[in-house]
């Protein structure tokens, strides 16, 4: 397999600087590793913030916890500042993961181009 795909493979489908890692490119693969890491941490952050709110708020309101009742504060929700907050965070992983996948196609170009040593 050559490196190219090996490296694109893995950056895509297992996760960001995994590629580049398989290629020995350690630091870089850190790098996209942890963006990833500390983005995702976020944005899980972010909705579990969201569903314990919307909880309280059903709960406040003595309501039943409905799925109609759910969505529709999903709704509502969806619209406050913490959702700009998601919606950074998922941009902010969307492009490490998208870096990721150029970089390591990049470097498995390279290496694959790199005439083998006798």
């Amino acid at each position: 397999m050559s490196n190219v795909i090996k490296g694109v493979l893995f950056s895509a489908l297992i996760f960001p600087g995994a590629g580049q890692i398989i290629l020995s490119r350690y630091r870089r693969g850190a790098v996209f590793f942890v963006l990833a890491f500390i983005s995702g941490i976020l944005c899980v952050t972010a909705v579990v913030r969201q569903a314990v709110v919307m909880l309280q708020d059903i709960v406040a309101a003595g309501e039943v916890a409905t799925i109609p009742r759910v969505m529709g504060i999903v709704a509502e929700a969806s619209t406050t500042a913490s959702s700009v907050f998601l919606k950074i965070s998922f941009f902010i992983m969307f492009c490490c993961w998208l870096a990721s996948v150029i970089d390591a196609w990049r470097i498995g170009k390279e290496l694959d181009e790199k005439p083998a040593d006798i």
